[in-house]
């Protein structure tokens, strides 16, 4: 398989278990869930965290140019090239809904 081809589907498959474990996780959330298979246990518990509230900060600072800097990151997204192209990805979109 093309390697550009593999990463397009690769992605589309990687979007689609990310649907699905949240589509899990909130389930395990529901009161009464079922927890528990044969081979393993869901746990389910609260953390907490601690949460910078940046927009509360005065907004001269916000604004101060000292206080920030620009980033570069490099980023690898794909498109379809053609009709039709995107047809393979169409049975996700529909497992989806």
């Amino acid at each position: 398989m093309d390697p550009v081809d593999e990463y397009a589907r690769l992605k589309t498959e990687v979007r689609w278990l990310q649907d699905r474990l949240e589509a899990l996780r909130e389930g395990f959330l529901r009161p009464g869930a079922r927890l528990r298979s044969n081979q393993y246990e869901v746990q389910v518990r609260r953390q907490k965290r601690r949460v910078f509230l940046k927009d509360r900060l005065p907004q001269d600072v916000l604004t101060d140019p000292r206080y920030w800097e620009e980033r570069e990151s490099e980023v690898v997204t794909f498109r379809a090239l053609g009709p039709g192209i995107d047809d393979q990805f169409d049975a996700y979109e529909a497992e989806r809904v």
